[in-house]
Formats: structure tokens, C-alpha cells, sequence
């Protein structure tokens, strides 16, 4: 067979499929499916790709995949708000007294509230709470009840309704019964009377997002002299470098699920990769707060190694494992072999002798354990009070990236090959790939998959500096 110029169709490519009474050579392009044994391959060169391929594999028949997100979760467990404006001018109010309020979607963290957009959940008959003292300096908190009276009405901005107020709390507190702009509301169920007709509905929405299959390929090439001539140390050189190949076409599929970047561009698809989203999509924070909610936004923190305490990881911990986030328990860690090492200190100075306060003979708030995981990798559990983290050695990150730690939630995570129509594109490999006429043998490994990131808000990614 000659060599074709340009692009070759799936039409016009002889396959081992193909009648050999035709005059083809059913064998010169011999399919072997090697998606297990290739993720077995060397596991603790490219721990996420085993761990994705392993526990977290979702074929696609389409190399523009689309999947959903569901926050409902998210908005049941906080249906927070604010007040637009202020309510009866800013004058105080009564119990058993309607007043027209005025609100906006909130951003409520740190107990810090912005506005901007209008309330789609609110309905007659909801009634939720006014913390009356937010952002005051008192010595109590002070609310007031409040029940819608009219069905909310939204103009994209605020949303505005009757609502009366039922009841009026904390009297010893300054300020206890005026509703100022920007105060926090909750949501506290709905009230009914007796004999009421069936409440308003409304819905959550559910977003989609997409991504893209990326075609990686690695080829093996020797001459048939190289090949029949018998070596010292590997006796068969093809299967040597051959195996050589397999680690290097994992690994480069390892290095894109980490650090690529979603694109289509000149006819090439790019998958997308956990740190490449997360840099893409998230500022890194640099302060001593800890990190804030936003929907669909993962999380980014750099900071030295000093400042790194246990405290100051815990109170992360806190908003990364939040159940309201819709999260699971648990995260798979990918940590550089600096800051594996960081973990693993002990004496003074250490992480974990500053991280809680030693002199105060305090007990540590955690426990480690070193075991082997499933997949042969040495895992190092953390058990905290939020969650637990199995860390586990990343040898990719090294260099620009040798402070990187990756917190995956790997039920948020979902490795995509693309199979359709009785192919399967996950990991294969193409025998006997040279020209008829060569006087050698050429071999190709294929992937054709994708990383598919869902609430980037349940990932997270720390740079610890001077590890």
C-alpha cells in the first residue's frame, strides 16, 4: 500500500475487520485494546490518570461531551438574601405591622454580604429572618420574623413583596428592630392557615458545561536489523523501548488531565485539566482569611511554607468540605514530594508542632496514617474534623510546580473516553503502522479521551512556596 497525502478517513483505512479474500491483509493494522493494562503500567508515575481510569471512567460518544451540575443542594442548604433598601424608611418596626421590602441575591461569607440580582426562590406565605446587628459591633444578635404577604414581584435587579413582620427579638440590643440595607435574611420554612389553598412553586435551574476528547498519540519504531539482532541486558530491544513508549503516552495523558488547558483550535481539540481550570478560573489568595464561597468558582490559594499552619489549613478545610457545597467527604491530595515531606515533619518548627500550639500541650486535632492504596501507590491518610485527605506523591509536580498540592474530589472528576458505535478510542494500540515498503516496524499507541470537571467548587489548589 502506498502512502496516502493528507488526511486519511475512516472510510479508506484498511482494518483488521476487513475480508482477507478481497486481496487486503487483514493483520497490517492489528487493534488491541490496552486501557487497563496501560493505567496498571508503572502506577506511580501518573497516580491521577490510574485513579480516573480506575474508579472514575464515563465513556462518551461524542468528542464534545456535555454534562450537567446540579446546585440544588447548594440553594436549599443556604437560601440566603439581603434587604435592598431600607425598610419603613429606616424607622423602627412592629410586630403585626406590613411593610413593602426590597431584596437582592446575596454573596454572604465571613458575614461580608453583596448584592445584585433578584431572589428567584421567595413565594407568598415563606418566612425567614432579619439579622437586624450584621456588620454592628454589639454583644448579641438581635432578628426579626418576617412573612411574605404578596407574591414577590422581579424586575432582574431586586425583587419586592409585602411582608409582614411577626415577631421582634433581643430588645436590649441597639438597633434590634430596624431592617437596614444590606441585612442578612434566612429562610426559615412557611406558614400557612388552616384551610389555605396550595402554596407557589418555583424551581432550581440545572447548568450545563461541556468539554473535549483529546487524540494522544505515541509511536515505537526500530529497524527489523535492531529487532532480530539479540542484546545484553534486554535480549529484545523493540519490547524494551516499547515499554519505555507506554509510560511516556500515560504520562503525557497524566500531564493533560493535570495542567491542560480546554481549546479547539485548528482542528485539534484540547482537554482540559484540574490545575489548568482552577489557575484559568480562580485568583490565588494570599491573606490570612480563609477562602469564601462562590458558586462554580474552585478554590486557589498560594502561601509560604511558615505561614502554612494547621489552623490556618483547617479553617479551608472548613469551607472546602462543607456539606452545603454538594462535596463528598473525602478528597484525593496530589502533592508534590516537597510538600509530602512538609506533612511529615516532625520537632520544632514543624507543621505540626506549629500548627496547634504546642506549648499549650495541646493534642493534636488529626490523625495520619501511611498505608498502600488499591492501585500500589503509598497514600498518607489525614483524618480531620471536616473531612479526610489521602495524600498521595504527584511526581509531575516538580520544577514551576514542586510546591503544587491538588485537593481532588474525585466524585467531581470523570475520565471520558470516547466510545460510539462499536469503537472504542480509550487506550489502543495499532500495530505494523509503517509503509509496506519499509524495512522496519512501527507500532502507535491511541487515547481519545477527556477530563470532565463538575462543581469546581468542590476542588482546590494550594502553592506552597519554598517547600
Amino acid at each position: 500500500m502506498s502512502l496516502t497525502q493528507g488526511i486519511k478517513l475512516s472510510s479508506n483505512i484498511t482494518a483488521a475487520t476487513q475480508d482477507a479474500g478481497v486481496g487486503q491483509r487483514p493483520d497490517l493494522r492489528r487493534l488491541y485494546d490496552f486501557s487497563d493494562r496501560v493505567a496498571e503500567l508503572a502506577p506511580e508515575e501518573s497516580p491521577f490518570f490510574v485513579y480516573l481510569s480506575q474508579v472514575a471512567k464515563s465513556p462518551t460518544d461524542d468528542s464534545v461531551f456535555r454534562y450537567l451540575e446540579n446546585r440544588s443542594k447548594i440553594n436549599m442548604t443556604t437560601r440566603n438574601f439581603l434587604l435592598a433598601a431600607n425598610v419603613n424608611g429606616g424607622s423602627t418596626v412592629s410586630a403585626d405591622s406590613s411593610y413593602t421590602f426590597t431584596v437582592d441575591a446575596d454573596t454572604v461569607t465571613g458575614g461580608v454580604a453583596s448584592g445584585g440580582s433578584s431572589v428567584n426562590f421567595l413565594i407568598k406565605g415563606m418566612v425567614f429572618v432579619v439579622n437586624t446587628t450584621t456588620g454592628s459591633e454589639t454583644s448579641g444578635y438581635a432578628q426579626v420574623m418576617v412573612r411574605i404577604e404578596t407574591s414577590p414581584n422581579d424586575d432582574g435587579d431586586t425583587s419586592t413583596f409585602t411582608g409582614k413582620v411577626i415577631d421582634v427579638s433581643n430588645s436590649g440590643i441597639t438597633g434590634y428592630n430596624v431592617l437596614s440595607d444590606n441585612d442578612v435574611c434566612q429562610v426559615i420554612g412557611t406558614a400557612f392557615a388552616e384551610g389555605s389553598a396550595s402554596p407557589d412553586t418555583f424551581s432550581t435551574e440545572i447548568e450545563d458545561d461541556f468539554g473535549f476528547t483529546q487524540i494522544f498519540k505515541t509511536a515505537c519504531e526500530l529497524s527489523n536489523t535492531a529487532i532480530a539482532t539479540r542484546y545484553r541486558g534486554y535480549a529484545n530491544e523493540f519490547e524494551r523501548i516499547w515499554a519505555t513508549k507506554l509510560r511516556e503516552h500515560k504520562v503525557d495523558i497524566e500531564r493533560a488531565m493535570l495542567f491542560g488547558q480546554k481549546a479547539r483550535i485548528g482542528g485539534v481539540q484540547y482537554s482540559e485539566g484540574l490545575v489548568g481550570h482552577i489557575v484559568k478560573n480562580a485568583s490565588p489568595k494570599t491573606d490570612d482569611s480563609a477562602f469564601a464561597y462562590t458558586s462554580g468558582a474552585p478554590y486557589y490559594r498560594s502561601v509560604a511554607q511558615s505561614e502554612l499552619t494547621y489552623d490556618r489549613l483547617l479553617a479551608d478545610l472548613e469551607v472546602i468540605f462543607d456539606p452545603a457545597r454538594g462535596g463528598s467527604s473525602d478528597r484525593l491530595v496530589l502533592a508534590s514530594l516537597p510538600v509530602i515531606t512538609f506533612f511529615n515533619k516532625l520537632g520544632d518548627g514543624a507543621f505540626m508542632d506549629a500548627s496547634i500550639g504546642s506549648a499549650a500541650n495541646m493534642p493534636y486535632r488529626m490523625e495520619m496514617e501511611s498505608r498502600t492504596g488499591a492501585f500500589g501507590h503509598k497514600v498518607m491518610t489525614i483524618d480531620t474534623v471536616h473531612g479526610t485527605m489521602h495524600l498521595v506523591k504527584e511526581p509531575l509536580f516538580r520544577g514551576l510546580s514542586s510546591g503544587f498540592m491538588l485537593m481532588a474530589d474525585m466524585s467531581k472528576l470523570m475520565y471520558r473516553p470516547l466510545v460510539g458505535n462499536g469503537l472504542n478510542r480509550d487506550t489502543h494500540i495499532i500495530t505494523n503502522v509503517q509503509n509496506t515498503d519499509e524495512d522496519l516496524r512501527k507500532d502507535m499507541v491511541i487515547t481519545e479521551a477527556g477530563l470532565e470537571i463538575t462543581l469546581p467548587e468542590c476542588h482546590a489548589l494550594y502553592e506552597v512556596e519554598s517547600v
